[in-house]
């Protein structure tokens, strides 16, 4: 999918609102989105305040996506509380993984964002 420059920017400001909310830190933030080794926390600043746009890169615009979907799906799950969504990921619920959500997103990228996704919204595909 081909995003233009405003549309990436937008994107950024956006995705790292939600990372921000979920309490990730900068490198948990990093791994998340799948940014090469190297990159630094700090760089992440450029796309929180809307300056700099996420690259053009498929994988990249992808996990956005993904953050995205489990973003949406976390507040019409726990419309009422607020706080429910960075505390849902962060914690252990070994019914469903046995491990945090976080986790596995951060353990197994792309997959595990999908296995997340999938458990919260129960219209997407499973394999």
């Amino acid at each position: 999918m081909e995003l233009d420059y405003e549309e990436r920017r937008r994107l950024a400001t956006i995705v790292m609102a939600i990372l921000d909310e979920w309490k990730l830190d900068g490198e948990q933030q990093l791994a998340v989105l799948g940014m090469p080794g190297g990159t630094r926390p700090r760089h992440l600043n450029q796309y929180r305040q809307g300056t700099t746009p996420f690259p053009q890169e498929a994988e990249l615009i992808d996990r956005a996506r993904h953050i995205i979907g489990i973003q949406e799906a976390l507040h019409l799950i726990f419309s009422r509380n607020p706080l429910m969504p960075s505390f849902w990921l962060s914690n252990p619920n070994n019914r469903q993984f046995g491990q945090a959500p976080v986790s596995i997103m951060l353990e197994d990228g792309l997959p595990g964002m999908e296995q997340v996704w999938g458990h919260l919204d129960c219209t997407r595909n499973r394999v």
